[in-house]
């Protein structure tokens, strides 16, 4: 995923978290904007979505950690420990299972 790690944040914070983003090592972390609208793009709780690239996260788990400790972080799209089995659907209509 290349866009980066979303992270959900409260409208009033999304400056703060921003600039935290960016020093821990998310240099290109940015707002995400709306297509059909003009302005942010606001989630069903009314908050703001920040695409955060880390590129290759060594340690997920870490990662999400931090990211939750800034103030104003409402979640991350970092799913560590959640999931005991994951299917993925292949093109030739096969699907492949990963157990932990």
């Amino acid at each position: 995923w290349t866009k980066g790690v979303p992270v959900e944040v409260v409208p009033f914070a999304w400056r703060a978290v921003l600039k935290k983003l960016q020093g821990q090592g998310s240099k290109d972390a940015k707002l995400r904007m709306a297509v059909a609208k003009a302005g942010p793009v606001v989630t069903d709780n009314g908050n703001f979505i920040i695409d955060a690239p880390f590129g290759l996260i060594h340690d997920p788990a870490k990662c999400l950690r931090d990211i939750k400790l800034i103030t104003g972080v409402v979640e991350v799209g970092l799913f560590c420990n959640m999931a005991e089995i994951a299917y993925f659907g292949c093109e030739d209509g096969s699907v492949t299972v990963r157990t932990k």
